[in-house]
């Protein structure tokens, strides 16, 4: 009996969901994903494994092209107890460069998902402005799960979008908290910020996952020092004498926007403001080689005007 031969599928995408276009950088990965339970009895032990739950989950890192941002944070503090899907549902759709008819291109579109994790910001001239991001994918909430297309749809579609380098833009950071020196702050190894969502899932035990909603979101950053000494991070981090951090206080009680902005030496300029930020903690590093001021992180606080929630960060590019 011979070999079956391989059959080989290989081919790089690229990702569209809500009138957003996401280049890739590493491949996009796909992982149909299914919780189960087990049935057992005490004296059979396991006999079956069943399904529970099921979703796909959509994960990429961004070419990192500085452009419309919304697309690669959706969601903002007004969508806290909203559903990550909209009802009208929107589909991921991802389009292959090759295979299908004539070798033109595919889609696979999945017709319900949502920004589950938002990428990190990696504000810096030596790499560029986006980590790994992901989607969660859910059936068509308009017909009963086992019908055709409800779950995919793979069709195919010549492949016809524009790429615009222009926009891979890596740039030089520095941040202002405040006064002097605070107001002019470098970085060893750039800016991380990380603008996180925290999920609650819906589940019905005839359907499994029938939604996600936003339970909560928060905004941070870390980076370590270039033009700070050691007096400096403990007076930015109030851990004696005036200002003081006591228990029960907010690490944000001074109220000050950290401000995170690009030198624009490419043409564009990429500004980061967490609202009402707060130094959080700090490490030191005691070596021969290398800089003794390591990560410096903030956190966030949410605030209210007038019963209306405000921004828990803004970005804005000139």
């Amino acid at each position: 009996m011979s070999n079956p031969l391989p059959t080989l599928i290989v081919g790089p995408a690229i990702v569209t969901w809500n009138g957003h276009t996401y280049y890739t950088k590493a491949g996009i990965k796909a992982e149909f994903k299914r919780e189960t339970f087990t049935v057992e009895t005490d004296d059979q032990g396991r006999i079956d494994e069943r399904m529970k739950t099921q979703s796909m989950e959509i994960r990429f890192q961004p070419a990192g092209a500085l452009a419309d941002l919304t697309g690669y944070f959706p969601y903002g503090v007004a969508e806290v107890g909203k559903s990550i899907f909209t009802t009208a549902a929107l589909p991921l759709v991802i389009v292959t460069k090759f295979g299908g008819a004539g070798n033109a291109g595919r889609t696979i579109t999945y017709p319900r998902a949502g920004c589950s994790k938002f990428p990190q910001l990696r504000l810096k001239p030596t790499d560029t402005l986006l980590g790994e991001m992901t989607f969660t994918c859910l059936g068509n909430p308009t017909v009963q799960p086992n019908a055709a297309n409800t779950w995919e749809l793979v069709a195919d579609a010549t492949f016809a979008d524009t790429f615009d380098e222009t926009k891979l833009v890596t740039d030089i950071y520095h941040a202002a908290y405040g006064a002097s020196p605070f107001n002019a702050m470098g970085s060893m190894a750039g800016f991380e910020v990380d603008l996180a969502m925290e999920l609650g899932t819906i589940t019905a035990d005839d359907f499994g996952i029938v939604d996600m909603v936003i339970k909560s979101l928060t905004a941070g950053a870390k980076f370590a020092p270039s033009n700070l000494t050691h007096e400096n991070v403990s007076t930015l981090l109030a851990n004696q004498t005036t200002g003081y951090v006591f228990p029960g206080q907010s690490l944000s009680k001074s109220n000050t926007d950290l401000v995170i902005a690009g030198s624009g030496a490419n043409g564009l300029t990429l500004t980061v403001t967490i609202k009402n930020a707060g130094p959080k903690q700090a490490g030191y590093l005691y070596s021969i080689d290398q800089h003794r001021l390591q990560a410096v992180e903030f956190t966030s606080k949410r605030t209210w005007t007038s019963g209306a929630a405000n921004a828990l960060w803004t970005l804005a590019v000139a």
